[in-house]
């Protein structure tokens, strides 16, 4: 039977399969503090396809200025910034002490640091009790199974917002890569839409989904992509000189003028609910 369970269970199933080299916690945290100024630094490039989302979700769910939101696995601000620009009191929490850090910096460029909060803390660490007016994630590691995406519901006052990969998510030169290091295809992304929508649905919400669908082409420097490689493949247990000369060798045969391409194509559902 299509229950909630059984939804639940295959979403553990696919997230068993989808993650077959599973980093060390504290690994996963040092990271993404390395990654945060390159992140928000993509987030600029990316900002017409975040700021519609938030223009498009904002018009639609009965949330107004001056209520409160926890964005759990905030990073450096991609949705927390578009959101406080509207009036929202955000909080954006975050277990990457450089996220929030680079979040507090974009907040004070764009005027905005009354508004957001950093909370330096694991979501899992959290009470399962009513604090925010609304529970936000998107693309979040921390909402991954029926329990977290059931905390969200017990957090939040009057709705919830989850924004997934649905299906398409390729990063050319990560995807190239692996397939360099390992005998194995690249794996799909460890999160899809698919699973928590119909959870939902089984247990008597009806989620409003819209798609999105986009592609993005950006110029690194050689030295610095090649750091970030070599960095988050020796988080998933990749590393060593060999693999460090693979990865090197790989993006400087790419490389033109000292600067490598790398094309990404991605598809997200962005579903939000009103808490019974």
């Amino acid at each position: 039977m299509y229950n909630a369970q059984f939804w639940a269970k295959a979403w553990d199933e696919y997230r068993q399969t989808a993650n077959r080299r599973r980093p060390d916690p504290k690994a996963w945290v040092e990271f993404w503090n390395s990654f945060a100024g390159r992140y928000a630094e993509h987030n600029d490039d990316n900002r017409q396809i975040h700021q519609e989302i938030i223009d498009n979700l904002t018009a639609q769910w009965p949330v107004q200025a001056g209520d409160t939101l926890l964005d759990i696995g905030c990073g450096p601000g991609t949705y927390a910034l578009p959101l406080a620009a509207k009036g929202i009191k955000v909080t954006g929490l975050d277990t990457a002490a450089q996220m929030l850090s680079t979040l507090q910096a974009q907040a004070g460029q764009a005027s905005l640091s009354n508004a957001i909060t950093p909370l330096h803390a694991d979501w899992n660490d959290l009470p399962s009790e009513p604090a925010y007016d609304v529970t936000f994630a998107a693309k979040s590691p921390a909402i991954n199974d029926y329990n977290t995406l059931m905390k969200m519901i017990k957090v939040a006052r009057k709705v919830c917002c989850l924004i997934g990969f649905a299906g398409q998510h390729d990063l050319d030169l990560r995807r190239q890569l692996w397939e360099q290091l390992l005998p194995e295809p690249a794996p799909k992304p460890s999160f899809d839409i698919i699973y928590p929508l119909n959870i939902l649905y089984q247990e008597g919400y009806r989620p409003n989904l819209t798609f999105y669908s986009y592609s993005h082409s950006e110029q690194e420097p050689l030295d610095e992509l090649t750091a970030h490689y070599i960095r988050y493949f020796a988080m998933l247990g990749i590393a060593g000189s060999k693999a460090e000369g693979i990865i090197s060798r790989f993006l400087q045969d790419r490389a033109v003028d000292g600067l490598c391409t790398e094309q990404s194509a991605t598809t997200v559902g962005v579903m939000w609910w009103k808490v019974k």
